[in-house]
């Protein structure tokens, strides 16, 4: 996956909301919180837009109070001992406890509490053209 398939996917979106820019450094340290690593393409996200809303949808970011990838993804594991330890969450969806999740290799799932990982597509250019 090309950088700017990407970010035209998402720069082609005419309604978005994004703040606080990340730097490489706090990505490092959010991967070492979580001892795992972010997905490429989550990263391009992080840097480009930090916290990034489109249609309907919050992205976390990281390193802010409200919407933190890192706490979130916190919480998530100390509340549910099935969280898998090789994902973290890159939105709380606020629909019966149902998180979007990604792992590192780019893949894509919805979470929900004592379920099984579901699988909505293998990187974050593919969900940007589902919305």
């Amino acid at each position: 996956m090309e950088k700017s398939t990407l970010l035209n996917a998402i720069e082609s979106i005419n309604s978005k909301r994004f703040a606080c820019k990340v730097s490489d450094k706090i990505i490092s340290e959010a991967e070492a919180q979580l001892s795992v690593k972010i997905a490429e393409d989550y990263k391009l996200i992080l840097k480009q837009y930090g916290t990034l809303a489109i249609k309907g949808h919050e992205f976390l970011g990281i390193d802010k109070d409200r919407y933190d990838a890192v706490k979130a993804t916190q919480r998530v594991r100390e509340e549910n001992p099935t969280f898998p330890k090789d994902a973290y969450v890159i939105e709380n969806m606020g629909i019966d406890g149902i998180f979007l999740v990604q792992k590192s290799n780019g893949e894509i799932f919805t979470y929900q509490h004592n379920s099984s990982l579901q699988l909505v597509c293998p990187n974050f250019e593919a969900l940007v053209n589902m919305l």
